[in-house]
């Protein structure tokens, strides 16, 4: 779950529900080259991260990930949450009105089979539509609901859990 801020950032809400229990983690910066050439010089980075891991938190070294990172849980656990600020994601959409812009956004856990499926939610009052630039051609428009909560109009498996979210930049208040 997703939700764009004034600066193009977005605050991410991750949700890893396993079938066995796991004792470590992997997460990294998002696979934006999947997303196309307009992100192919991006750099994300996510911050500010809290991770729990069944009921215990986890502390993440600076709370801040911009390459592969692995954290060791104190105790094997099946669900796994993460907070995050995710930025270095967004391109302004030229030609288009002003404050337009695009971001690709992808899960920060990594190391998870690659059928994993993933849902993906995008909330916000100035959302307009959510792209899968990996699936085929005619399947790449796939949102669902109405704004303010699009959705992607099914799971993906993680290999292919990135989407490109138009929008409209928040006006700060």
């Amino acid at each position: 779950m997703a939700t764009p801020l004034h600066d193009g950032s977005f605050d991410v809400a991750e949700i890893m529900l396993l079938h066995t229990p796991t004792s470590s983690i992997w997460i990294g910066p998002s696979k934006l080259a999947l997303a196309g050439r307009a992100f192919a010089k991006a750099k994300p980075v996510a911050s500010q991260i809290q991770v729990s891991a069944g009921d215990q938190p986890l502390l993440v070294p600076g709370g801040r990930v911009n390459q592969r990172t692995n954290l060791a849980l104190a105790v094997p656990a099946k669900r796994i949450e993460l907070r995050y600020n995710l930025r270095g994601i967004t391109v302004r959409s030229i030609p288009s009105r002003a404050g337009r812009a695009l971001a690709a956004i992808s899960p920060l856990v990594e190391g998870v089979p690659k059928t994993l499926p993933v849902a993906l939610r995008i909330s916000g009052s100035t959302v307009i539509n959510i792209g899968c630039p990996v699936l085929r051609l005619r399947e790449q428009a796939c949102s669902a609901g109405r704004p303010p909560r699009l959705r992607v109009n099914r799971k993906l498996p993680w290999r292919n859990a990135v989407i490109v979210v138009q929008f409209d930049l928040p006006r700060p208040q």
